[in-house]
């Protein structure tokens, strides 16, 4: 999935109009004010299945603009998290590829909605913003009041609240958590498999090789994988490699 989005964004990403994130963040803070304005406005962008199931198609897109909050407040420091998590995505992935991000999620918020028949809103896949930024710069920090975090610490707080709200939540609301989690991993699942799979390897070949430094020399010879050399030869000294590429522990005398 990784190499199609990467040619997505190289054919169409020029093409794209810029800080797409800046937009998201308008558009909520003007239905905000409009709501303000004239109260129940924000019921007319909600994303509810029964009014889709009536003809209110616009209802699929529209419900990412309602905001997460009726504080103001509360909206204003909403809105400068967001801007700032899907920046860092978009400077990142290029916009081709955070406006896929977002249609997926949006595509499969809708989808649960109108499936299940119960409202949803936008909150989870605004939360999934965090788990994606913070897989690609854990130790980035953050200002939480006025004490600095790294992002890896929010991100596991909230999958632990994701878990505890799919406990939780009543009938089928509950799906709603997974929507967070499912679009995360279809964009970052591949990745984190192999780079699991990559952290299990080097642990294995460091203590392979620390076995096989700890063995006397009298039990197995070392010979050199390149030019055949062995350790009979005192003067001539010995490294182990653990690289990928050899695939295991593997001697080498100096010179090689």
């Amino acid at each position: 999935m990784s190499s199609w989005l990467d040619r997505l964004d190289a054919r169409f990403g020029r093409h794209l109009p810029g800080n797409l994130t800046l937009g998201l963040v308008g558009f909520q803070g003007l239905s905000f004010a409009l709501d303000s304005i004239s109260p129940g406005f924000l019921e007319y962008l909600k994303l509810d299945a029964a009014k889709v199931a009536q003809g209110q198609l616009w209802r699929l897109v529209t419900f990412i603009a309602v905001p997460s909050t009726a504080s103001f407040f509360f909206l204003v420091l909403s809105l400068l998290w967001t801007y700032m998590m899907g920046t860092f995505l978009e400077r990142h992935w290029g916009a081709a590829r955070y406006l896929a991000y977002w249609l997926v999620g949006m595509a499969g918020t809708a989808s649960l909605a109108v499936g299940l028949g119960v409202p949803a809103t936008s909150r989870y896949l605004l939360m999934s913003l965090l788990l994606a930024v913070a897989t690609l710069d854990p130790e980035r920090e953050v200002m939480l009041l006025v004490i600095p975090i790294r992002l890896k610490w929010l991100a596991y707080l909230e999958v632990a609240l994701l878990v505890w709200e799919a406990a939780t939540l009543p009938g089928a609301s509950k799906v709603f958590p997974l929507v967070a989690v499912s679009n995360y991993l279809l964009f970052f699942g591949p990745g984190l498999v192999q780079a699991l799979r990559t952290r299990q390897r080097k642990a294995t070949h460091v203590v392979e090789a620390h076995r096989a430094a700890q063995e006397p020399n009298v039990t197995k010879q070392r010979r050199c994988a390149t030019c055949g050399v062995t350790d009979e030869d005192r003067t001539v000294e010995f490294r182990v490699c653990t690289c990928d590429r050899c695939g295991k522990p593997t001697n080498f005398c100096l010179p090689h």
